[in-house]
């Protein structure tokens, strides 16, 4: 019996000492609105490997497939939040979802974007203004959500956009002004979910991806990569490189992106 005893105490400790032990809150389902950072098979995975909704989703262990094949996964390649953007915006993928009959259980909503409507703004005359836009539509997709039920939502916000290799290309100038630009989406993101405080029964999960990108910026290696501004699509590995192509991450990337994830749905 003190064998046994003892055996059953060895095998608690381990568990409290591995951190994949403590298992993810229990969501049945993950809908996901977005852009190529977040396509899994609508128009493509941009990456080199499982994008970071993936990840996530076997994380948690539930499935994600794309909406072409059925799945709750929404996100298109290219989308952004400006609804005049075409048939694959955010306020597109939202609005097809919601016409859908609702599912059982505990859902998470995901909605990220705005990095495509940033892009395409930077050295603009008026790209402040189309950053607005990108946050007020993605409001009115929380709000939408949560108006129709939703009770758990996780809303990242952006990377410095200066930090990739397309924005690099142009010279130190666009680097500041498209680093300026997303300071100033982030804060008016804030500003637009502060809203939703105190709606009662919804709760709103935020993602810094922003301070992420600041502190592998300042520290490479620290996150576990070595070369953080050339793409490697073109390489024969992309081990240790934060970007596939001028835009978009590794999958190495996106797995750490999806660990962050994981930690802010597991905070009380």
């Amino acid at each position: 019996m003190l064998n046994i005893i003892h055996s059953l105490l060895v095998v608690a400790v381990l568990a409290l000492m591995n951190p994949s032990a403590h298992s993810a809150p229990a969501f049945d389902h993950v809908v996901v609105f977005g852009d190529s950072l977040s396509d899994n098979g609508n128009a493509g995975r941009a990456s080199n490997g499982p994008v970071w909704v993936e990840y996530l989703a076997k994380r948690l262990q539930v499935p994600l497939e794309p909406s072409r094949a059925g799945g709750t996964n929404y996100a298109v390649g290219g989308a952004r939040l400006d609804p005049r953007s075409g048939g694959t915006s955010l306020r597109v993928q939202a609005d097809s979802y919601l016409r859908e009959p609702g599912s059982q259980g505990r859902i998470l909503h995901i909605v990220y974007g705005g990095g495509n409507d940033l892009l395409a703004a930077v050295g603009q005359s008026q790209s402040f203004s189309a950053a607005d836009a990108a946050v007020a539509s993605l409001r009115s997709i929380v709000d939408d959500l949560a108006r129709q039920g939703a009770r758990e939502i996780l809303v990242p916000n952006l990377p410095g956009i200066g930090i990739t290799p397309a924005v690099r290309a142009q010279g130190p100038g666009a680097v500041q002004a498209a680093n300026r630009l997303t300071a100033h989406f982030n804060a008016a993101l804030d500003r637009a979910l502060a809203e939703f405080a105190d709606r009662t029964g919804l709760r709103l999960y935020r993602l810094d991806v922003w301070e992420l990108a600041e502190r592998v910026s300042a520290d490479p290696a620290a996150a576990g990569f070595s070369d953080i501004v050339t793409p490697c699509h073109q390489y024969r590995s992309c081990e240790g490189h934060l970007f596939w192509d001028s835009i978009h991450p590794t999958t190495q990337a996106h797995r750490r992106l999806a660990e962050a994830a994981a930690q802010v749905l597991q905070m009380p």
